[in-house]
C-alpha cells in the first residue's frame, strides 16, 4: 500500500492545489502591490499544505476502493506471524511479515476468525489466498489450512 500511496502522491498535489485555488482564488486580492501578492501566494501555499493530508487519504481511499472493484486472480502468500494479541485488546488480530517485502514502515496487521487465531502460533508460517484487484494491490486475505 505504501507504493501506492507514493504512486498517487502527484494526483494529491495537483487535486489539493485545485482545490485551494478554486476555494481561496479572489482576482481582486491578487491585483495588489508586490508584497501583497507574496503574502496571497504564501498564503495559497500554506492552505495547500494544510489541506493536502485530507485530500492524500480521500484519493488513497478512493483508489483502494475502485482497486477492489475487479479481481482478475487469486494469489498465494506466505506470512510469518510476529506478534499475537493476548490481551484482547484487538480481537483476534496478528503483526507479521510477508517474506521478500520491503517494510519502510508498519509491519502487516492480519485480522482471524477466532478458529483462525486460536489455531496460529507466533513465529508461525501460514499460507494466505489473496485476490489481486485493478491495480494490481492483493486484498481479502483468507488462510489456507
Amino acid at each position: 500500500m505504501t507504493d501506492f500511496k507514493k504512486s498517487i502522491m502527484p494526483l494529491s498535489i495537483v487535486l489539493s492545489i485545485a482545490i485551494t485555488l478554486l476555494i481561496i482564488f479572489d482576482r481582486t486580492e491578487y491585483n495588489g502591490k508586490k508584497w501583497s501578492k507574496i503574502m496571497y501566494i504564501l498564503y495559497l501555499g500554506m492552505t495547500c499544505y494544510i489541506i493536502y493530508p485530507m485530500i492524500s487519504d480521500t484519493v488513497l481511499t478512493l483508489g483502494l476502493k475502485i482497486n477492489r472493484l475487479s479481481s482478475s486472480k487469486s494469489i498465494t502468500k506466505k506470512f510469518i506471524v510476529t506478534f499475537k494479541d493476548s490481551n484482547g485488546d484487538l480481537s483476534n488480530t496478528v503483526w507479521g511479515r510477508i517474506p521478500n517485502k520491503m517494510y519502510d514502515g508498519e509491519i502487516d496487521k492480519l485480522k482471524l476468525n477466532q478458529k483462525e487465531y486460536n489455531s496460529v502460533s507466533e513465529k508461525q508460517e501460514i499460507i494466505l489466498e489473496l485476490e489481486k484487484g485493478l491495480f494490481g494491490i492483493p486484498f481479502n486475505p483468507i488462510m489456507k489450512e
